[in-house]
């Protein structure tokens, strides 16, 4: 009972997290040469409160052997990559469909010494994927894209994985669908009604739904925790490839 207690308050605070070595005028100049969206000034800046992210990349780090081979779809500016990068893994991928995003991950991870591929890609049609990887870590993009399915992610990108190798994921729940106003975009809830967009939370499953998406696509589930406090509220998971 202890060890599952430490780990869930672990989970949850932000110890650790946080990505060493970016200075806020560094980062403030990146951004500028970049043209980055400003958004992932936020999400290097304040890493370490973005939880369904850090544990994500902290249970996939737990897992794997240090010459592991991690591909993260849907990259972004790579603070994820470079957070195991800071840990020790050296083989380190990505892709996303903003460059300017991806140039920035390439002007971090050269000021921070750390080697780092990327390239750009739709995460969710892939015409480059990755094989024989140790881990994938997918987190913060999957429920943003209209008419993405769990199901065919986890079938598109199981064969890159080797048998026994490891996808981190993150999914909002359902629990979402109840809060109101939830089918409008969350910074649009104060505008005229005729003025708001969808929400931006366009897939929303419960841990149940992905336990049974992961088995029928193979997967084993390994470890699960949820951020019921998080608005919108988040799970995230620890699946193993099965042979």
């Amino acid at each position: 009972m202890l060890i599952p207690l430490i780990s869930y308050v672990l989970d949850r605070l932000p110890f650790g997290n946080s990505l060493k070595g970016i200075t806020p005028a560094m980062l403030k100049d990146f951004m500028h040469k970049t043209r980055a969206p400003h958004w992932h000034e936020y999400a290097i800046r304040k890493r370490q409160w973005r939880r369904h992210a850090c544990t994500a990349c902290r249970w996939l780090y737990g897992v794997l052997p240090r010459d592991a081979a991690v591909f993260e779809p849907g990259c972004g500016s790579a603070a994820n990559l470079l957070w195991l990068g800071q840990h020790g893994l050296r083989k380190l991928s990505g892709s996303d469909i903003s460059p300017e995003a991806l140039e920035l991950g390439v002007q971090l991870a050269g000021s921070l010494h750390l080697p780092l591929e990327v390239w750009h890609d739709d995460a969710l049609h892939p015409s480059r994927l990755p094989q024989q990887l140790d881990g994938i870590l997918s987190v913060n993009w999957l429920y943003h894209i209209p008419g993405a399915d769990l199901g065919d992610f986890l079938r598109r990108y199981r064969p890159a994985l080797k048998p026994g190798g490891y996808l981190a994921c993150d999914m909002v729940t359902r629990h979402y669908d109840h809060v109101p106003g939830n089918q409008w975009h969350s910074a649009d809830r104060e505008l005229p009604e005729e003025q708001r967009r969808p929400s931006e939370y366009t897939l929303r499953l419960d841990p149940d739904e992905v336990r049974q998406l992961a088995e029928e696509h193979d997967f084993r589930l390994v470890r699960s925790t949820c951020f019921v406090l998080s608005r919108p509220q988040r799970a995230v998971y620890l699946l193993r490839r099965e042979a």
